[in-house]
Order: C-alpha cells, then sequence, then structure tokens
C-alpha cells in the first residue's frame, strides 16, 4: 500500500474547510502543503499561516514542501505548529545540509526533494539523515503538470540506490499523479503519493476511491 497526501494548491480556496473535511473523512493519509517564496521558484503560494490553517481543519499529518531559498527561516515556525514532516531541496544555494539537520533537531522527519533534473546519487550524502526522498515528476512551482516521461526510471534508480544503502527512507512522488500514472509509479518503488488535481477536481470523495482502487487492484490483483 501507499501513503496518500493530498496537495492543498489544488483546492478550491473559497471552500478549503470544505474540501479538507471531504478529503479528510474519504480517507487521506496526510496532507501536502508546498511553500514558495518566488525566489526559488517564480511562484508564491502559501506561507506559515496556510499551515496554521490547516493544523485547525485537520488532526493529519501535514507534510510540507519548501521550495524556498532559505529554509532555515521558516522552520521555528512550523516546529511549533506540530509539522510531521518538511522536505527541502538539494538545489538550495549551500546545499541541504544545515536544513537538514535544524528539520531533525526540532524533532520533525526530514526530507530531501530532487528536481527533475537532479540525479538521484546526488542524495547518497544525506540519506543517513532523511525519512523521506521526494521526487519531482514534474518541474517545481505550479500544479496542473502532466507527469514527466522518465519519472518512473528514476524512481526504480531510486528506489535500488536506498536497498542498496540499506535506507529507510522512503520515495516520494509529486507531480502529474493520476488514476492512470500512479500505478507505475508505486511499481518502480514509491510508497508516499502527492496528488493534487487529482484529488480535488471534481468529485474528491470518488477520485480518491479511484485513485485507491484502480492502483491497488492494477498491481496486486
Amino acid at each position: 500500500m501507499f501513503e496518500l497526501c493530498a496537495s492543498i494548491l489544488a483546492a478550491d480556496f473559497a471552500n478549503l474547510a470544505r474540501d479538507v473535511q471531504i478529503a479528510d473523512s474519504a480517507g487521506v493519509d496526510a496532507f501536502h502543503i508546498d511553500i514558495m517564496d518566488g525566489h526559488f521558484v517564480p511562484a508564491i503560494s502559501f506561507g506559515i499561516d496556510m499551515v496554521r490553517t490547516m493544523s485547525r481543519l485537520t488532526s493529519k499529518p501535514l507534510d510540507v514542501h519548501l521550495m524556498v531559498e532559505s529554509p532555515l527561516l521558516f522552520l521555528p515556525g512550523l516546529a511549533g505548529l506540530g509539522v510531521t514532516r518538511v522536505s527541502v531541496h538539494y538545489e538550495i544555494s549551500g546545499g541541504p545540509n544545515d536544513a537538514l539537520q535544524a528539520i531533525c533537531s526540532a524533532g520533525m522527519q526530514a526530507g530531501l526533494v530532487l528536481s527533475p533534473e537532479t540525479p538521484v546519487k546526488a542524495a547518497l550524502p544525506y540519506l543517513k539523515d532523511i525519512s523521506q526522498l521526494l521526487l519531482m515528476t514534474v518541474q517545481p512551482g505550479r500544479g496542473g503538470q502532466i507527469y514527466l516521461p522518465g519519472s518512473d526510471e528514476k524512481i526504480a534508480t531510486a528506489c535500488s540506490m536506498l536497498q542498496a544503502q540499506r535506507s529507510n527512507a522512503v520515495i516520494q512522488v509529486d507531480g502529474g499523479i493520476t488514476s492512470s500514472t500512479l500505478p507505475s509509479a508505486y511499481s518502480a518503488g514509491a510508497r508516499s503519493i502527492v496528488a493534487g488535481s487529482a484529488v480535488f477536481h471534481g468529485k474528491i470523495k470518488e477520485n480518491i476511491s479511484k485513485l485507491r482502487n484502480n492502483s491497488v487492484y492494477t498491481l496486486c490483483h
């Protein structure tokens, strides 16, 4: 089985509480929150206030993806809100080491994010510090993109690397996930699945059921 993280970037912001509550009751495992600063990526999305809002709307784990140049500035606020996981990009200026160490020191689970152009071997020096390896399967910075060709192969390479290093880090994928692309991502080794449009666009409860059932039956029967 896999962990399903609903990305609120695709939610109806005019009805956020409604959408989150429907997704929560329909059985998502966690909520994924993309924080973008307009520097690391051109877009500006959420900040600490949205994380605070989400902490009031759900008791499910909050999985925060920092697409920011200075992640250390965000960590005290996130820790204070009880965030479960925080993932930072390998590609940030100066590298991710300080941020990963700070996340762990604050009692949160640390994740390392690799953008599509970054090879999986770049994660090797950080495996001891992370519980999650997030592979972007679209270009970071906006939702609604199509799953990039070659993503399944990259997931499989990452899976082999983690096994060879005896790492317990979970592979998470983010971008272009649908009921059609999820099965192959899972088969390649992804065990945490971020889905935005595939959850929130249309009938949320039916969407979640389709993601769960299509993928499980495709893989297991």
